[in-house]
């Protein structure tokens, strides 16, 4: 179930990347009747290839300055027990040249969909639904010098009942950038990676991270996990009330703690107790915000390292790195 999903979310991203780099070829002839028409073949080959994608609708590009190509309606799933379903998919470019390129990513619809689920199920799939995201659009920005490729990204996930946005601030270093246009680049770079070749890509780019960010905004998401604690006191057989809510939120926020010190380790302590309290908080309806950022310390130098290097149990992130919590 996990790696199916994975590869679900790494196969959005390979629409796009197929996309830009067909799009930044031709572009410049502007040959949009080309352009959709390769793209078209080029996407029809990787969801064969790909095993993940079980249909689709063609792309179709227009424009005049800013030119974008969406395709109305493209399934994913390897089975037909589960499968997500994005509506008007595709991107927007802003502004582009040899070495930089600004462009909007949109998924305007965003469905789950499971077959087969008996009334208990659905009412449960039904309250899950709430919590994921039904429409996502990222702002991302790319601008190549010499050897190293700078990344500036943000996105918005819109659920029921939050919003979820992310923020990077990113560069990747290789010595094939220096000889490399845009487009080249999103081809041998990002697809790769989107396809999965983890090998090359760790063992030969290296990365520096400035800043991360993840937060949630509260549009409704105390109440529904009140409602998913209902449903589990009820199988439960037991009694659902305000003194339970606060014990089942004060446990959640102490297994979510124990997962985030088995990755980290002994790392930013003190920040993991008050990601804890935050969490509780978010889930008791106290705070209207949640979230937490990783920042290059003031007075490090940037320095890029290799991916397989990158551990959070070495001293490398506490070393150059501030854990921040958001709650408000």
């Amino acid at each position: 179930m996990d790696k199916k999903l994975i590869g679900i979310i790494l196969g959005a991203g390979a629409i796009i990347a197929i996309g830009l780099g067909i799009f930044l070829s031709f572009k410049s002839k502007e040959i949009k009747s080309h352009m959709q028409q390769t793209l078209n073949e080029r996407f029809e080959s990787f969801a064969q290839e790909s095993g993940i994608i079980s249909e689709w609708e063609p792309f179709s590009c227009g424009g005049l300055i800013n030119i974008g190509c969406y395709s109305p309606k493209i399934v994913m799933g390897s089975d037909d027990k589960i499968a997500f379903i994005l509506k008007d998919t595709g991107f927007d470019i802003d502004s582009m040249d040899n070495t930089s390129l600004q462009l909007s990513l949109n998924i305007k619809e965003l469905q789950l969909k499971i077959e087969k689920l008996d009334e208990a199920d659905e009412e449960s799939f039904t309250l899950l639904s709430h919590f994921i995201p039904n429409k996502i659009r990222c702002n991302l920005s790319l601008k190549q010098n010499e050897n190293k490729l700078f990344e500036n990204s943000k996105c918005a996930f819109t659920a029921k009942n939050a919003d979820y946005e992310i923020q990077g601030n990113t560069a990747y270093q290789h010595e094939s950038f220096t000889t490399q246009n845009i487009a080249q680049i999103l081809e041998s770079f990002y697809f790769n990676i989107f396809l999965g070749e983890e090998d090359n890509f760790t063992n030969q780019y290296k990365y520096a991270l400035d800043k991360i960010l993840f937060k949630v905004k509260e549009n409704g998401f105390s109440q529904d996990m009140y409602k998913f604690y209902e449903s589990q006191s009820k199988i439960q057989g037991t009694a659902a009330n305000e003194e339970g809510f606060k014990q089942y939120a004060k446990n959640t926020s102490t297994f979510t703690t124990f997962i985030i010190r088995l990755m980290l380790g002994e790392a930013y302590q003190s920040e993991i107790i008050s990601f804890g309290d935050a969490l509780e908080s978010f889930i008791l309806g106290n705070s209207k915000e949640i979230g937490f950022s990783f920042q290059r310390k003031q007075g490090k130098e940037e320095e890029f390292v290799l991916f397989e290097e990158l551990d959070f149990y070495s001293p490398y992130f506490m070393d150059n790195y501030t854990f921040e919590v958001i709650s408000r």
